[in-house]
């Protein structure tokens, strides 16, 4: 069974959680559409990714690529051979490395570029001037292992804010998003799974994000193919 992205219809979903002040809120997620922003050469890609090395367990289920960029207006500058890098504090299954993962294919590039650059992400993430880090990632699940897209629970990135993007997926059981306020770590304000053609952009600072496991729907193979973009505002 394969699940085709088809145009997604709805309004944005806002999310907010409580601000600093008493009876403050603040905007803590959003779920926008950019299923405009995705061709058929960027979900080829994903076919030809590489094992991510840095997973554990016998079965090879993640298959990876990173790039990171300077992005200064609407002018994308990407850097070469940069290594990722979070503290055991924020990853704790993967962290305290500098990992080191294949370039991204071109396609995943242009993709990156215009969620840097697209009005509705850039008036919430600010700045004239940002670093972004991009991960193009297929997680997998057969009838001999789950598909784990955060296997290191529920978990914040360690950056200001952070775009999720569901590129496609196929014979899909479970692979739920689920959001929770750091003040509030039993609210789970978002709690649904994403469909192709979906942002969600959240506030790294203000709440942690899960994806469940999931399982083949029918006997055989599933994948579930994202990209994910780290924004950190460089200059105001």
């Amino acid at each position: 069974m394969t699940d085709k992205h088809a145009p997604i219809t709805h309004r944005n979903d806002i999310g907010t959680t409580r601000g600093t002040d008493e009876g403050d809120t603040v905007t803590s997620y959003r779920v926008l559409s950019t299923i405009d922003k995705i061709d058929s050469e960027l979900l080829a890609s994903f076919g030809e990714l590489p094992p991510d090395g840095y997973t554990r367990g016998a079965s090879a289920f993640r298959y990876r690529a990173f790039g990171a960029a300077i992005v200064k207006g609407d002018t994308i500058k990407w850097t070469e051979n940069r290594p990722f890098f979070q503290s055991e504090d924020i990853n704790t299954y993967a962290g305290g490395l500098e990992r080191r993962f294949p370039p991204l294919p071109e396609a995943a590039r242009r993709f990156a570029a215009a969620l840097a650059v697209d009005p509705q992400i850039r008036d919430v993430v600010g700045g004239e001037e940002l670093e972004i880090g991009v991960h193009q990632m297929r997680v997998t699940a057969s009838d001999e292992h789950n598909g784990y897209p955060a296997p290191e629970g529920f978990h914040q990135d360690g950056f200001e804010h952070v775009a999720v993007t569901c590129i496609a997926q196929r014979n899909v059981n479970g692979g739920v998003s689920m959001i929770a306020p750091l003040d509030d770590p039993e609210q789970i304000v978002l709690d649904r799974r994403m469909q192709p053609g979906e942002t969600v952009l959240l506030d790294d600072l203000r709440v942690r994000h899960y994806v469940t496991p999931f399982t083949p729907k029918l006997p055989g193979t599933a994948y579930r193919d994202v990209v994910v973009v780290t924004f950190t505002v460089t200059t105001a």
